[in-house]
């Protein structure tokens, strides 16, 4: 089966996804912060998401439930989540972030930022102000909107 031709705005949507990950990478690769890239993705996934299940964790994270278990059990004993059971299923666990999480997520997102801010001296901060909102326009725009599934 062929897939449909490629339109402008897939092109611009893949070329966005393409660099943001690479954004991603070179923070990562900056020498900002010295927290494993699996630990800051999920600190970010519980402040971005709240309180949630392990197998929630795992479709969000898009890793396997046992591989969420062990990344959840390294935030908790860093003092960065906790685990307790769930209150409509008490088979089930929810991790939370705790205000220790929050903190650690947001001086790594500082040193980032602090390193990056000086690779930029020159770049003008109104045109980063822009891209930073447009940006965010565009998440609000992809989350509000209804999912829907690519098959081929």
């Amino acid at each position: 089966m062929q897939l449909p031709p490629v339109t402008p705005i897939e092109d611009s949507v893949v070329d966005l996804l393409v660099t943001a990950g690479r954004l991603t990478r070179l923070a990562g690769a900056s020498g900002g912060d010295d927290l494993p890239r699996a630990v800051l993705r999920a600190l970010a996934v519980l402040e971005e998401h709240g309180a949630m299940r392990v197998s929630e964790f795992a479709r969000i994270d898009r890793c396997s439930q046992p591989a969420a278990t062990a990344l959840i059990g390294r935030l908790v004993a860093d003092g960065y989540a906790t685990r307790s059971k769930d209150p409509e299923d008490s088979r089930a666990v929810v991790v939370t972030l705790t205000p220790a999480g929050r903190d650690r997520l947001h001086r790594a997102r500082r040193r980032y930022g602090a390193t990056f801010a000086s690779r930029l001296a020159e770049f003008d901060p109104a045109r980063l102000a822009r891209m930073e909102a447009d940006l965010k326009d565009l998440l609000d725009a992809l989350k509000s909107a209804p999912p829907q599934h690519y098959s081929t």
